[in-house]
């Protein structure tokens, strides 16, 4: 008992928003790390995060690992999408990754990527926070 790490993808918040004019970002988000891997909220969807408000909850579980002795180190990549009314091309994307340690019994740890988004060839289009929590079970 006690050798079971849980990660989830935490939360997400828009630190940075896209001018004036723009209201909330229609986000969706893919984390990897090995064989582990999850898009929120689904493949082909989104979910409004207000534009400079709070942090929108998530919760979704990543993968469970089993550390035997010691510790374990995991990299955790992600991709972000503010997606732009399905025109094609038009997405603001963006990347990061966060390294975990996990141990035996770890307790709640959350660890932040900031990714800027933006198109291919164009300026910055806005910032998030991505949060990712390990945990252990």
């Amino acid at each position: 008992m006690g050798d079971q790490v849980r990660v989830s993808l935490h939360n997400i918040q828009v630190i940075e928003g896209q001018g004036v004019g723009e209201g909330d970002f229609e986000m969706r988000i893919q984390v990897q790390e090995g064989n582990n891997s999850i898009v929120w909220p689904s493949a082909n969807g989104y979910t409004k995060v207000d534009n400079n408000g709070v942090a929108h909850t998530i919760n979704r579980l990543v993968g469970t690992y089993t550390v035997s002795n010691g510790s374990l180190t995991k990299r955790f990549e992600f991709d972000g999408t503010e997606v732009d009314g399905g025109t094609l091309g038009k997405d603001d994307q963006g990347q990061g990754s966060i390294t975990f340690t996990l141990t035996p019994n770890m307790a709640p740890e959350v660890k932040y990527v900031t990714m800027s988004l933006k198109r291919p060839r164009m300026k910055t289009n806005g910032k998030v926070k991505v949060g990712l929590l390990a945990e252990g079970i």
